[in-house]
């Protein structure tokens, strides 16, 4: 006979979750337009100030005041918010994408500095509405993630197990008393492991109940508030990737979790490493041109969009930056254009009314192959299972929306390093 406090989990309760988990998804993923928007706005805006995206040019001297007696400094750190706030908001949309998704685990490198990062911004806000104080280490994509926090894995599901956690920690805070903090951690442990730590200041697990929690549909919470599958998904998450959980006293009260993934270089030794890069790839990206040099050289870039603010914002940066830009709404009116004219690389969304991007892609690699080989795509929701097939079997370069316009400056200077040769020997 099953215990009282072991609930199944029934249809109809799968049934609401799955559609809990499509409307996230659709919702996040029509949000990330408005995103991208905002983020490469401020950042073509900040490009022209005297240090854009580590940029000095001293050739340029902008007012101290703006015409309405505001401090020009004042209004670039405004900026800076905007962006910052965007970037946030970002976060949290790709962490609903991958919390929304239920694909099998994937191995390829990833950094646990940014699953952190990512669970954290996802979480924050939801901790500070139950009076909870939410720790955790910071990490600056743009500084670099430490080299230690590398792994080989899946780190979608991994950010799904580090927010089960801090929601259980927030539950078990709220029903104790009501306040409290939420810390993580992330430390390497010799030269093979990463531990992250979730630390709570709530009841605690008895030590009788620290294995069973871990069964399916075993849960302490009353009936109706908890399905018992949430640990145990989370523990068969962390051994798919050669990992494992753990539930410890606090010395203070409370309870510890703690996550040991077997670091980059464990797995080296067994499985060597071809692929990945630091997520958000801003860690490595060159500053901006000095003043008077041509970035872009005057190579012709065509942008593919139907978010005509997404157009203009990034149209209008590229050229500052020395490329010259077409723009087109739809993947039709690509093709109308590439029949004609020719391009050093495309940036191109991936969902579109009308032609899809998968299906201007085959187009394009049947009529012109050498300008397919030309291609970065942009997407909204790069984790779903279809759109990472096709990114891999295309080899084309993507970034995730909001993307920085720094980092699509490097892949078309990449992308496009042959073409002043070429033009040269015209």
């Amino acid at each position: 006979m099953r215990p009282a406090d072991e609930v199944p989990l029934d249809d109809v309760q799968r049934d609401k979750l799955a559609l809990m988990g499509h409307m996230a998804s659709s919702i996040a993923h029509e949000l990330s337009n408005p995103l991208a928007t905002i983020v490469a706005s401020a950042q073509a805006i900040l490009s022209l100030w005297p240090a854009p995206m580590g940029r000095r040019d001293a050739s340029f001297a902008p007012p101290e005041l703006s015409p309405q007696g505001v401090p020009i400094r004042q209004l670039r750190e405004d900026l800076e918010l905007i962006l910052a706030e965007a970037r946030r908001a970002g976060d949290i949309v790709h962490g609903l994408l991958a919390s929304a998704r239920n694909h099998p685990p994937e191995t390829r490198l990833c950094w646990a500095a940014d699953v952190v990062r990512r669970a954290v911004a996802l979480s924050r806000h939801h901790c500070k509405l139950h009076n909870i104080t939410l720790q955790a280490p910071f990490f600056d994509p743009e500084e670099g993630y430490p080299l230690w926090t590398r792994f080989r894995g899946d780190a979608n599901q991994l950010q799904q197990v580090l927010l089960n956690l801090i929601m259980n920690a927030q539950q078990a805070i709220t029903t104790c008393r009501g306040f409290g903090t939420i810390r993580l951690t992330l430390a390497p442990d010799g030269p093979d492991r990463i531990v992250i730590g979730v630390e709570d200041d709530g009841p605690g697990v008895p030590e009788e109940l620290r294995e069973a929690i871990f069964r399916p549909y075993f849960t302490t919470k009353p009936t109706g508030e908890g399905t018992g599958l949430g640990l145990s998904i989370s523990q068969g998450l962390v051994r798919a990737q050669g990992g494992d959980i753990t539930v410890a006293a606090r010395t203070e009260g409370g309870a510890v979790f703690r996550i040991v993934l077997p670091s980059l270089a464990a797995q080296e030794r067994q499985v060597p490493v071809t692929d990945g890069a630091p997520p958000a790839a801003v860690a490595a990206l060159p500053a901006a041109a000095p003043a008077g040099q041509d970035l872009g050289a005057g190579r012709r870039v065509l942008l593919v969009d139907d978010e005509p603010g997404i157009r203009r914002s990034v149209s209008r940066f590229l050229q500052r930056q020395g490329f010259q830009v077409a723009e087109v709404a739809c993947a039709q009116a690509a093709l109308d254009v590439l029949r004609g004219e020719t391009f050093d690389a495309i940036v191109s969304d991936l969902r579109m009314p009308g032609l899809s991007g998968e299906e201007f892609f085959a187009i394009l690699s049947r009529e012109l192959p050498g300008m397919a080989r030309r291609v970065i795509f942009t997407s909204g929701d790069l984790l779903r299972g279809e759109t990472q097939a096709f990114l891999q079997q295309s080899g084309c370069p993507s970034l995730e929306k909001p993307y920085e316009l720094a980092e699509l400056v490097q892949l078309l200077e990449t992308l496009t390093a042959p073409a002043p040769a070429r033009r040269a020997s015209a």
